[in-house]
């Protein structure tokens, strides 16, 4: 609704709204009209702005208004929310510190571009690509959904690729696995639940397996069968900053698989089994999960992975092995697959990989040493 007044010989209008991201009421005014009939005018295109599906039109809207509305509306309702979690971070640390009092129609090409390359200084080319890919969805969405804009100023700006950059992942030799897992089963001194063998079977089960850490918390005794010794991977435990945890379906259609364990990973399970009904009976604050959760806190609840994460880290120290992090059992695995003459496209299936591509180009070094080990043999046999 306009209202209008006159002040000191000129017009002046005045529009309130409630604003639709945040609900709270605003107004929005302009002076200095010679008559009121150009305040009129001009009141009914600010309201025609305001209306238009919410946003200014040609550009004018600002990009933090604009870029936090569009991802409630179209980005929530259709990802998962682990993937909503990343997005609206990555908006709020990273686009609308550089943008967000711009007007959409300001982004300029050559200082998005420049900004870009810094990126590519701090972030890998794949977050970059990432960061890039939330500023071309929205303002695509800008231009087709919302018709707010004619032109996209970032359309195919490239990201500067990985040069000369040899990606190598972190894994335990066969050797500093059995010297983390034997450092693992010992008693930590000032411990609360020392009698408690659960990190010895999680950390064990992860590196005889290669599931992510959410797979393995997610588990529960209906997913493993010890008898066949089979473990269906059909969920993942999901835990973002600040909210509540959640179960969730795996990252991709490959990762819902079926996984054959072998013998001693089955002997360790089977004892953590027993030695789970043993720690709630020993300690009195120790609680049954109600969800027969393989793996759970003295509450009953999930494990937090920042918990494992920092165990995992303690028990690398003691060990004196390489700081890595709890994914680092799962490149273990597929190097001691690979290493150990496992097919390729077995071991990407065993992980879960979206492709057997994937697993190639994750474990290059290790496939290239095969394929030369390889040749080796093959100019032995023929000489």
């Amino acid at each position: 609704m306009a209202t209008f007044r006159k002040r000191n010989g000129k017009w002046e209008y005045r529009v309130s709204y409630t604003d639709r991201v945040s609900g709270t009421y605003k107004q929005k005014s302009k002076s200095g009209f010679l008559t009121k009939k150009e305040a009129q005018l001009a009141a009914a295109a600010a309201e025609k702005d305001i209306n238009y599906f919410g946003f200014s039109e040609d550009g004018e809207e600002i990009v933090e208004k604009y870029f936090n509305e569009w991802a409630v509306t179209y980005k929530k309702p259709n990802v998962k929310p682990i993937t909503y979690d990343l997005i609206e971070r990555t908006i709020q640390k990273i686009i609308l510190p550089r943008w967000g009092n711009y007007r959409l129609k300001e982004i300029n090409r050559n200082e998005y571009k420049k900004w870009i390359n810094d990126l590519r200084e701090k972030y890998s080319e794949g977050t970059v690509r990432r960061i890039h890919s939330i500023v071309n969805t929205a303002i695509n969405d800008a231009i087709f959904e919302y018709q707010i804009m004619k032109l996209n100023p970032v359309s195919k700006i490239k990201v500067p690729k990985e040069v000369d950059e040899v990606k190598t992942v972190k894994f335990f030799t066969v050797e500093e696995l059995e010297r983390f897992l034997e450092e693992v089963a010992k008693p930590v001194k000032n411990a609360k639940y020392t009698k408690s063998m659960q990190y010895t079977a999680l950390f064990t089960l992860m590196a005889r397996t290669g599931i992510r850490i959410g797979e393995a918390l997610a588990l529960t005794w209906s997913d493993i069968d010890l008898e066949k010794g089979r473990l269906q991977i059909n969920k993942t435990l999901v835990y973002p900053r600040n909210t509540t945890p959640y179960i969730s379906t795996p990252k991709s259609k490959r990762s819902i698989r079926e996984i054959q364990l072998d013998a001693p990973t089955v002997k360790v399970l089977k004892r953590h089994r027993i030695n789970r009904k043993e720690v709630v009976l020993l300690y009195e604050n120790y609680k049954q999960s109600d969800t027969d959760l393989v793996f759970f806190q003295h509450d009953g609840r999930w494990l937090r992975t920042n918990v494992v994460r920092e165990y995992f880290k303690k028990n690398c120290k003691r060990a004196n092995l390489p700081d890595l992090s709890p994914h680092a059992l799962r490149h273990s695995h597929a190097v001691h697959l690979l290493e150990a003459k496992a097919d390729l496209a077995y071991v990407s299936k065993r992980l879960g990989h979206a492709s057997i591509k994937m697993t190639g180009d994750t474990y290059t070094h290790i496939t290239k040493k095969i394929e030369d080990d390889s040749l080796d043999l093959y100019q032995l046999y023929m000489k």
